[in-house]
């Protein structure tokens, strides 16, 4: 008999239970299926409407319950990509293919992503010809419209004559082609390529918005606008053929309608990424450029190389000053799309606007070459040259512009001002004349005009140019003031007072008259009168910043800085936004000393103006004045960054790499600075100088022989050859250039020069004639007295000395470092006049250390040790690190019967890896106590 136990028993029990659940399941599953299909069923008939929003919700539904379904992904895909939601189609046909979906349903819908991304590189390498999938034709064409992105004609022909060999009337192959004739400017070619396809297919969505396009090109705004309007006869809801209405409608300037179109697509597709575009470049239009930009970042963020929101952003930037940023922007279009017209246009205005001329001339240079009758670009061609002062080459772009465009006044202006610029004075008038014929309510051309004949000393005719505006222009302050100068020029006075009184008459802030008038006040001994012009205009306007300015201005004409650094102080408490008067004040206050506030407020104003050239190159001066070179290189290395061709810049960072120590860093960016401007002679003298720091001679005088070539009839690079020899001790090679420069010039420090290559070179008689003539052919040369005095009293000559530097003091009785160096020969040579000298060099400048320095070990050597002592502490305390100074204060202390800070002072200076002359009497003294 068969027993069972309880658990036995339990397990049958429980068999049922589970065979139930797992038909349950199971059920279920057939169910979710069945109705994932049901759902899908009703999608696909919701995108045949065209009801795309529809057909995503019944999607997402089926999602729900069957998420790992990847036909309903892959369809999800589709519809996004109907909807121009590139993002989302991309991550579901993505889903479907890590689902398991083959390569031959993900290809297709793959490789439209990618073409509505403009990854067409990508795209070429992903997707590859399949002769046996159902799809092939359509890979063909993804990859021919890759080509054609990339702007390889030649490989999309190919294909697409392929694919019309085996089928000739292939709607997708005679659109490509139309595309190809309409690149190459064949536009008729197009129109019948895309005609042929419409007779065959005459409801082709994208043949029809491709006609549209066309038409539009061929500025047929009417009719093109009937295509797109034909689409949404076929289909209403096409949100594409929505904005391909609102688009044109926005270059007709009809904005109201361009929005109406613009919502009705935004219903049908709210996240398509033409929709967002759109509704941007019609915020630019309407000026409204913060909505525009947030707009732009919001498609940027998910599509960085978006490039039609890369070249609508590089026109939203500078409308909102944000002119760096903007140039980056364009840049980055500019990489991808090479000589781009409109681009290399907006670019180089904005380069041109920064100050960055010869980057605009190198932007403008290729595409010039394929738009010689462009006139805008012919014309900032022609700004450009100007603004780097190729006047010459100005007027040859102007000159085309001008010969394509006879009528438009401004290019005869343009011409006009290069023509002046070149020193073309008649041709220039003769432009400037024809510019105000054309339009004789043309301020530019008729101030340029009263203003060449001003340089030219024609007064008369200046004048009756000045006549001709005031007949249209009268209550214009800058045509009064323009008068008043031209009056002035010709020492009418009152005249010209009378001008500038008439222009504050019409306006009492302009500045230029207002600056005028003081100038003429300051002219007449009367600083007080053109102080009280502006305090009154600014009564009259209290919160003008200009103003402020000019008083701040006027009062350092009167070396009154306490003044100065008041009106500044004001103009930024009242403009906090201000950059200027903050640049100015920060400058004065670094001039003053004032090195604490500086650097505060530099910090402040680069802190609210972090994209600002100026404010980041100011505050990295002032952290490199206070000898923070750390932070002042940091500052300036972001300052490269923002101004990556400037040669400035380059030698700054040099400059504060050797501060720090960093010769070889600080050689690399004089190289740097040289490559951007190879002619730059500071740069070329700072990088020998580090170069024969680090004994590399040969590269060294290659840099000299570089500045003989580039400076021929000057001594500078025969004087730096001989600077170079002399460093490697070869006197009599460094005599051989200095001599060649000498003939080229005779200047005092040639003279020196030649005079210690003699020493050298050990021709002590030879150096002594050469001295000797030198100074009685310049007897009142101060330069080579002093080199002589110096060297007499470095070697211990006093009388020789003395003589050099009496001559000197004879000639210029407040020059405090001849008189202190006069004062220590007189010491050396037992002269009593030693102590009265060098006390007037110390009413002179009683602060200066060396001075301090001197008067105190005079003193102490004739007993005053009292005296002595605080000047020795004073000239420590302002220089610490001068071995002599401390030696002399030690001394000091000793007299004064304070040894235990003369010991400690003694330590302190044995303690330094400096040498000095005296420190064997130190470790004597210290070793006798």
């Amino acid at each position: 008999m068969i027993r069972f136990s309880k658990n036995s028993t339990g397990r049958r029990a429980r068999a049922p239970r589970l065979a139930m659940v797992l038909l349950t399941l199971t059920l279920g599953a057939c169910n979710n299926a069945r109705d994932t299909d049901s759902l899908m069923a009703q999608a696909r008939q919701y995108r045949v409407k065209g009801e795309t929003k529809a057909a995503i919700i019944e999607l997402k539904n089926a999602l729900q319950k069957t998420p790992d379904d990847a036909r309903a992904r892959l369809l999800l895909g589709e519809v996004y990509i109907d909807a121009g939601d590139v993002a989302s189609a991309e991550k579901e046909v993505r889903k479907a293919q890590a689902l398991g979906m083959g390569a031959a349903e993900i290809m297709p819908r793959l490789g439209k992503v990618m073409l509505m991304q403009g990854q067409f590189k990508k795209l070429l390498d992903e997707v590859q010809p399949d002769p046996s999938s159902p799809h092939q034709t359509e890979l063909l064409v993804l990859r021919a419209n890759a080509y054609l992105g990339l702007g390889d004609k030649a490989q999309a022909q190919q294909l697409f004559d392929a694919m019309l060999a085996k089928n000739p009337d292939l709607p997708e192959a005679l659109l490509g082609q139309a595309r190809i004739a309409a690149l190459s400017q064949r536009l008729d070619l197009a129109s019948q390529h895309i005609e042929h396809a419409l007779a065959k297919h005459p409801d082709n969505i994208a043949c029809l918005r491709f006609k549209g396009d066309l038409l539009r090109l061929q500025g047929k705004p009417a009719a093109a606008l009937r295509a797109y309007k034909q689409i949404l006869t076929l289909q209403p809801n096409n949100a594409q053929a929505h904005i391909d209405s609102a688009t044109l409608l926005i270059q007709d300037k009809k904005l109201a309608e361009a929005r109406a179109e613009i919502d009705a697509a935004r219903k049908i597709s709210s996240n398509n990424l033409p929709v967002l575009y759109t509704q941007a470049l019609l915020d630019f239009q309407e000026a409204k450029y913060p909505a525009a930009r947030d707009t732009l970042q919001l498609i940027l963020r998910v599509m960085p190389d978006h490039m039609p929101s890369l070249l609508l952003m590089g026109a939203v930037q500078p409308a909102m000053g944000s002119y760096l940023e903007a140039e980056l922007t364009l840049r980055k279009f500019l990489d991808a799309n090479p000589h781009h017209v409109y681009a290399s246009k907006r670019l180089a205005g904005i380069l041109l606007k920064n100050g960055k001329t010869d980057d605009a001339i190198e932007v403008l240079g290729p595409v010039l070459e394929a738009n010689q009758t462009d006139v805008e670009l012919l014309a900032l061609a022609g700004q450009a040259q100007i603004q780097g002062r190729h006047f010459a080459k100005a007027a040859e772009y102007f000159q085309a512009a001008s010969d394509l465009a006879p009528q438009t006044a401004s290019l005869h202006t343009s011409l006009g001002l290069s023509r002046l610029g070149a020193g073309e004075s008649a041709r220039a008038v003769a432009e400037l004349e024809q510019a105000t014929a054309l339009d004789d309510k043309s301020g530019k051309a008729g101030i340029l005009l009263a203003m060449t004949h001003l340089r030219n000393q024609e007064y008369d005719k200046a004048l009756l140019a000045v006549a001709a505006m005031e007949k249209h222009d009268g209550k214009n302050p800058l045509v009064q003031n323009l008068k008043g100068g031209i009056l002035l020029s010709k020492h009418d006075l009152a005249g010209a007072r009378a001008g500038f009184e008439q222009a504050l008459a019409l306006d009492p802030a302009y500045l230029p008259a207002l600056d005028n008038l003081a100038q003429m006040d300051l002219l007449e001994k009367k600083p007080e009168r053109a102080r009280q012009r502006y305090e009154a205009a600014l009564a009259k306007d209290k919160k003008n910043v200009g103003l402020m300015t000019g008083l701040a201005k006027l009062a350092l004409t009167q070396n009154n800085s306490a003044e100065a650094v008041r009106w500044l102080e004001r103009a930024t408490a009242d403009h906090p936004e201000a950059l200027t008067p903050a640049l100015q004040l920060a400058t004065l206050y670094l001039r003053t000393g004032a090195r604490e506030k500086s650097l505060k407020l530099a910090q402040a104003v680069q802190a609210s103006h972090p994209a600002d050239p100026d404010a980041l190159a100011l505050l990295a001066q002032i952290q490199t004045a206070n000898g923070n070179y750390e932070a002042g290189l940091e500052n300036y290395a972001k300052l490269a960054a923002l101004q990556p061709t400037s040669a400035a810049v380059q030698l700054r960072i040099a400059y504060a790499k050797v501060a720090l120590k960093d010769n070889d860093g600080a050689l690399d960016a004089a190289k740097k600075a040289l490559r951007l401007k190879e002619d730059w002679f500071e740069a070329q003298v700072l990088a020998a100088s580090l170069l024969v720091d680090g004994k590399n001679y040969a590269e060294a005088l290659a840099i000299a022989q570089t500045v003989q070539r580039q400076r021929p009839e000057l001594p500078a690079g025969l004087t730096l050859e001989g600077d170079i020899w002399m460093a490697q001790h070869k006197a009599q090679d460094a005599l051989r250039a200095y001599e060649r420069a000498y003939k080229m010039s005779q200047l005092p420090p040639l003279a020196i020069k030649i005079h210690q290559a003699l020493l050298m070179a050990g021709k002590t008689r030879e150096a002594s004639l050469h001295a000797a003539q030198w100074l009685q052919q310049h007897p009142n040369d101060p330069g080579f007295r002093f080199y002589q005095g110096s060297a007499d009293l470095a070697a211990g000559r006093y009388k020789p000395a003395i003589n050099a530097f009496e001559a000197i003091v004879r000639q210029d009785p407040k020059n405090v470092v001849a008189l202190n160096n006069l004062a220590w020969a007189y010491q050396q040579d037992k002269d009593q006049r030693a102590l009265a000298t060098a006390e007037r060099a110390y009413q002179l400048a009683g602060t200066n250390p060396s001075i301090l320095d001197t008067l105190g070990w005079i003193l102490l050597e004739q007993g005053e040790t009292g005296r002595a002592l605080p000047l020795l502490k004073q000239a420590k305390t302002l220089t610490p690190d001068v071995p002599d100074i401390g030696y002399h204060l030690g001394l000091a202390l000793m007299k004064s019967g304070d040894k235990l800070a003369a010991r400690l002072q003694f330590e302190q200076l044995l303690a330094t890896d400096k040498d000095f002359p005296q420190r064997a009497d130190v470790k004597a003294l210290l070793a006798s106590w």
